[in-house]
């Protein structure tokens, strides 16, 4: 890689994972992106991802994670994470490190590279074009402030109940999750183990802030809420984070998912949070965005998902 003068690199050891975690939340600061992170979740990610840290003279400037491949529709994708910290930007080190990435992925296999790019980081969204990334899907960061006034529930038709989330049920929701989000763009199935891990296993994941609508024994829609401490203390505010929104084909336009989300919305107002966040895929087939901004919430901020693709094409004859 060709890194500028005063630059020093090697994969992230375990001494070097608090001066990481400093350059993300550098990161997430500037570019108002709320995804802080921990120790814990950094040493997480590179149980199963290679890892560079960069120093610029002697300081932690920037880091990239280039996890293992995932496989969706017959392809391998590797989504790449890490960045600059704003004090050395433009000092040519994103570009030395997003090719390291991109040549991790591809010793590794994979078909194709991900990256997410905040809207609003002109530089960033630079970079990845002049690498041959193009971007293939908008997301949204919304938000909802509390007020003094009770978040209004949706009632719901007879025969249907509103409940807390049951680990007894994990299973179940777990199926209905996979066949809810068959339809999506770049789902795939999530195993029991994945399931575990990143959702109802997850430790930031919270049982009270969560509901399930059920039609009789048949899961219907749902509404998965999670806190991150580290939020938190980074900003002062405390914030349910609104994971996962699901309604059944059969459900859908009926109230199902308004339902879940003002019921977590309202159970967050009452456990003593300040607002709700979310994330949402602007082209979602289900319109969720509409939802949402008819349940109070606004968008704070874009994202775009740029793709890079490792496989050569043939010529044509």
């Amino acid at each position: 890689m060709d890194w500028p003068a005063g630059v020093t690199t090697g994969p992230i050891r375990p001494e070097d994972v608090p001066a990481v975690v400093e350059v993300a939340n550098a990161i997430a600061a500037a570019d108002a992106t709320g995804e802080y992170v921990t120790v814990e979740g950094i040493t997480e990610a590179l149980e199963d991802a290679d890892s560079l840290a960069v120093w610029l003279d002697g300081r932690p400037a920037g880091y990239g994670l280039a996890p293992e491949p995932h496989v969706r529709d017959g392809q391998a994708i590797v989504k790449v994470r890490g960045g600059v910290h704003p004090e050395s930007r433009r000092t040519g080190l994103g570009g030395p490190l997003l090719d390291w990435q991109v040549g991790r992925a591809r010793e590794c296999g994979a078909d194709l590279v991900d990256v997410e790019v905040q809207a609003a980081n002109p530089g960033a969204l630079a970079l990845v074009a002049s690498r041959g990334f193009e971007p293939v899907r908008y997301y949204a960061l919304m938000r909802r402030w509390y007020d003094d006034q009770p978040v209004p529930l949706t009632p719901l038709p007879d025969g249907c109940a509103l409940i807390g989330f049951d680990p007894r049920d994990d299973e179940n929701l777990r199926l209905a999750h996979n066949e809810i989000f068959v339809d999506h763009w770049g789902f795939a199935p999530k195993s029991e183990d994945d399931w575990k891990k990143w959702f109802t296993g997850n430790r930031h994941f919270r049982p009270a802030l969560s509901r399930i609508v059920v039609d009789g024994d048949r899961i219907a829609a749902y509404a998965l809420g999670y806190e991150f401490p580290v939020d938190t203390e980074k900003t002062g505010v405390r914030e349910v984070w609104i994971g996962q929104v699901g309604t059944r084909r059969e459900y859908r336009g009926r109230g199902f998912a308004r339902a879940a989300v003002s019921a977590v919305l309202r159970v967050g107002q009452e456990s003593g949070f300040e607002r709700s966040s979310l994330g949402v895929d602007a082209d979602s087939p289900t319109g969720a965005g509409r939802l949402y901004e008819s349940l109070g919430f606004t968008a704070i901020s874009s994202e775009i998902l740029h793709r890079l693709s490792l496989v050569r094409r043939s010529a044509p004859d």
